[in-house]
């Protein structure tokens, strides 16, 4: 026997790489970074991918089932991640093959009834959850959660904030840490930091690897909708159910209404469906008779309508637009 890989990028390599996962029920995934076909001389026995750090796409010919073909699979991508300095990875699988990895270390972080996802045991999801809430002062009354973009900080999401910090006795607002958007993670954690601080019952932390990421929710940054998406969802929410509740004592999880992006909207709804009565809507701001909203923001910002803008954001966000590092956000 002799094992190598093949780097998957030809059109060739990846017709091989489809016919090998269609065998095994699987289909291309387009959230992929690299993938690496595993030959047998000649002949293709097995196929991994890497979208960041999340292992995906995992098949093996069915002919060379019981081979231990998966641990080669893994340990190429570990050394992958090792020689990147990957410290904290997941698998992202069907259900049905969790008897292929209980074996290795890793440990189940979430399942569906569609997806499987498994993370290695650095630093594992209770505590990494865990390190978070004891940065925060216990307090007395309900809490709720609310999960964020932000980008940019609106007068929008201001609103939904303080609506929840009235009702609430303690607010936790996780911003996505997936810096997959306009504004970098560390300016959209300032601004939400600045605009809240009159707030003094509401706290802003990191979302983690496990709300809407590379591992939960890839296709959430495309607001794509479809059959693939949808699963991603699911398991986001669930895990936002299963861990961050429990950990964080949280009685409720806000959101705003969507009535105009309607890979939000699929979103709002699945909560509704995992999250029942533990998911508070409210009703979107709105500037004269338009909701307020980041993406119109940005489009402003493009076309240099900058007096429009003022009435849209808090002053911080407007500051920071109106700054040379804002504005080469867009005018580089």
């Amino acid at each position: 026997m002799a094992y190598h890989f093949v780097l998957s990028k030809s059109p060739s390599e990846l017709a091989k790489t489809r016919d090998l996962l269609s065998s095994s029920q699987l289909v291309m995934d387009k959230h992929v970074s690299e993938t690496y076909n595993l030959y047998d001389d000649d002949l293709l026995v097995g196929t991994v991918s890497i979208h960041e750090n999340v292992i995906k796409m995992i098949a093996i010919h069915h002919g060379r089932q019981g081979e231990q073909l998966t641990g080669l699979l893994l340990h190429h991508v570990m050394r992958i991640f090792e020689e990147k300095q990957i410290n904290k990875y997941f698998i992202y699988t069907k259900p049905e093959n969790k008897h292929l990895f209980i074996s290795y270390p890793f440990s189940v972080v979430s399942e569906t009834s569609h997806v499987l996802l498994l993370e290695n045991k650095l630093y594992p999801i209770k505590d990494h959850l865990l390190s978070l809430k004891l940065t925060l002062k216990p307090r007395h009354g309900e809490k709720a959660a609310i999960v964020m973009n932000c980008n940019p900080m609106t007068k929008g999401h201001l609103y939904l904030i303080e609506t929840c910090a009235k009702e609430m006795g303690d607010v936790i607002i996780f911003l996505v840490e997936e810096n997959k958007s306009v504004f970098p993670y560390d300016v959209r954690f300032n601004l939400v930091k600045k605009a809240t601080k009159h707030l003094k019952n509401v706290h802003v932390l990191p979302s983690t690897p496990y709300i809407i990421s590379a591992a939960t929710f890839p296709t959430y940054f495309m607001k794509e909708v479809s059959e693939a998406s949808s699963r991603y969802m699911e398991l986001d929410i669930k895990i936002f159910k299963d861990y961050f509740f429990p950990m964080f004592e949280l009685s409720y999880r806000y959101v705003g209404t969507e009535p105009n992006d309607e890979a939000t909207s699929t979103y709002n709804k699945t909560m509704k469906t995992i999250l029942g009565d533990k998911l508070k809507i409210v009703e979107r701001k709105k500037h004269e008779t338009e909701i307020i909203s980041a993406s119109h923001v940005r489009e402003l910002m493009r076309q240099k309508k900058y007096r429009d803008i003022k009435v849209l954001v808090p002053r911080v966000t407007y500051k920071y637009l109106m700054s040379k590092e804002g504005k080469a956000l867009f005018h580089a």
